[in-house]
């Protein structure tokens, strides 16, 4: 009997050391010394900026979404108008005309519906000032960039 319990606890103290290695023993974290304080240096401070808190880009993106909505509006006036002397022409027209019946009679009478050549080149100007406006901003946003770019690299040096 002896020689079995012999046999039998050399590998279950074996294993229940591995146990109690693994699992129970962890590694206390020691105390690491607070470090050294940084050098002051006569370098001005790093210059932190955000564009929510700049007064002049707020104000250039209130007056640009300013002026879309401008060109916007009237855009839809003008469509307005458009879409009411498409429904008249396509009135004076027979049941079942296409679009491009409607146009082609819009176009191809000018005393009839004087108002249409007008309104196409409004909505052609509107869309030219949309494409300006945005034209801009987009430069602004670029120019922005870039200088900021260059006053970053320009600090780092």
């Amino acid at each position: 009997m002896i020689k079995i319990y012999e046999k039998l606890v050399a590998p279950l103290g074996a294993v229940l050391c591995a146990c109690a290695c693994l699992v129970g023993c962890e590694r206390k974290d020691t105390v690491s010394p607070e470090p050294p304080a940084p050098a002051v240096s006569n370098a001005p401070a790093k210059k932190v900026v955000s564009r929510a808190d700049d007064a002049v880009y707020q104000a250039q993106l209130r007056d640009g979404e300013a002026a879309k909505r401008r060109v916007n509006v009237e855009r839809e006036k003008l469509r307005a108008r458009m879409e009411r002397l498409r429904e008249r022409a396509r009135k004076a027209l027979p049941e079942g005309a296409t679009d491009e019946q409607v146009k082609a009679e819009l176009e191809n009478n000018p005393q009839k519906y004087p108002a249409w050549r007008e309104l196409v080149a409004a909505v052609g100007e509107t869309e030219k000032d949309l494409e300006r406006n945005n034209a801009a901003a987009y430069a602004t946003i670029r120019r922005r960039i870039l200088r900021e770019t260059a006053e970053q690299t320009s600090a780092k040096q």
